[in-house]
């Protein structure tokens, strides 16, 4: 009876090799698949958080207004806006307001076009803080109202330290040059991609040096409790503000949501319609991040590619295996028959192998 229990479980341990090298083709292919999947669920949550926390809210309102026959790139009303912001979601939700100019700086003979973020220090102060000051500080960029806080980069290209003043000129929105006087309040370097190239200077400032009026924005950043349901958020928020009289508008592709949350002020263009109106783009940070999704998701497409490939590999090599199998055991069917074991008990000791292999494997 052991010789009959020892041959029948033979396949247990047959082709050592091959059970090996088809275990780590197994490996190799669950390997790829969850270092793709992995990256790609990292990638976006890592994007989607350092935009949120630096150059675009759950919902971004940006967009364009038409005064006296012309459009201008901006917002005008800002307050009305946030408090229909704070109409539709209630206290949880929370704002922040920027005002967005680039401007060619000049120092020590040297000139470069830079992007100033106008931010308010009172209630918008999470780019301030995530930020590691090499010179300066917060505190003293939020005491001086001429204040800027300037990239490393930016401050080793100019040569500039703590305290030095520096002369920007901007052509403002109304087509006229205008030019201003900053002091270097802080140095700093940050981990977030989207944050670290912006110099921080006061909303009011900029304001100013843009000869905007009070009431104007570049972009107001929505911040929700939940990001579920955006669109449906966003519609929301969207009825309550054509009923204050704003024209809405929602990007028509993901390219356009992108080019709505980095646009900055400065040239106009006539207006036909001839009348004066606000219109408010509507982007939420799902269709930002839809770009970046679409190439994770063509990177995942030629890993599963990959992986399809060392499938077929060992689907084949599976194949092969049944083949060898199957004849082996016809010789060994062959064999305890011609021993003079019962058509049924051979079903038996196959039936138990494979119980057997289930169990250990």
């Amino acid at each position: 009876m052991y010789n009959f229990i020892k041959l029948a479980f033979k396949n247990v341990f047959r082709q050592k090799k091959r059970s090996f090298t088809l275990g780590i083709n197994y490996a190799v292919v669950a390997f790829i698949l969850v270092l793709l999947l992995s990256f790609s669920a990292g990638a976006t949550r890592t994007i989607s958080t350092s935009l949120v926390r630096s150059t675009a809210g759950h919902i971004t309102l940006t967009g364009q207004f038409a005064k006296d026959g012309r459009i201008y790139n901006g917002l005008l009303r800002a307050d009305d806006l946030v408090q229909a912001v704070q109409e539709t979601f209630g206290q949880q939700a929370t704002t922040a307001v920027r005002y967005s100019v680039k401007s060619a700086v000049y120092y020590n003979g040297l000139s470069k076009r830079l992007s100033f973020s106008g931010i308010d220090t009172a209630a918008d102060s999470e780019l301030g803080k995530q930020a590691r000051y090499l010179e300066g500080s917060w505190e003293e960029f939020v005491s001086e109202p001429s204040g800027i806080l300037l990239p490393k980069a930016e401050a080793e290209y100019f040569g500039l330290s703590q305290g030095d003043e520096i002369i920007l000129s901007s052509r403002t929105r109304f087509g006229a040059f205008n030019t201003g006087i900053l002091k270097i309040t802080g140095i700093y370097e940050s981990d977030n991609f989207f944050a670290k190239g912006l110099v921080l200077a006061h909303f009011d400032q900029l304001l100013n040096l843009d000869l905007a009026e009070p009431g104007s924005a570049s972009s107001i950043f929505v911040y929700l409790p939940s990001t579920a349901n955006l669109d449906a958020k966003r519609d929301d928020l969207r009825a309550r503000l054509e009923k204050s009289g704003f024209e809405t508008r929602v990007p028509e592709s993901d390219a356009e949501a992108i080019s709505a949350i980095s646009s900055a002020s400065t040239k106009y263009e006539e207006d036909t319609e001839k009348r004066d109106r606000v219109i408010v783009t509507l982007a939420t940070l799902d269709e930002v991040l839809g770009i970046v999704r679409t190439v994770l998701a063509a990177v995942n497409g030629v890993g599963a590619f990959i992986a399809a490939i060392m499938l077929f590999v060992i689907a084949v090599s599976i194949f092969i295996n049944l083949r060898m199998s199957i004849s082996e055991r016809l010789r060994e069917i062959g064999t305890m028959r011609a021993m003079g074991l019962e058509a049924d008990s051979v079903t038996f000791l196959f039936v138990a192998e494979s119980v057997g292999l289930a169990l250990i494997f």
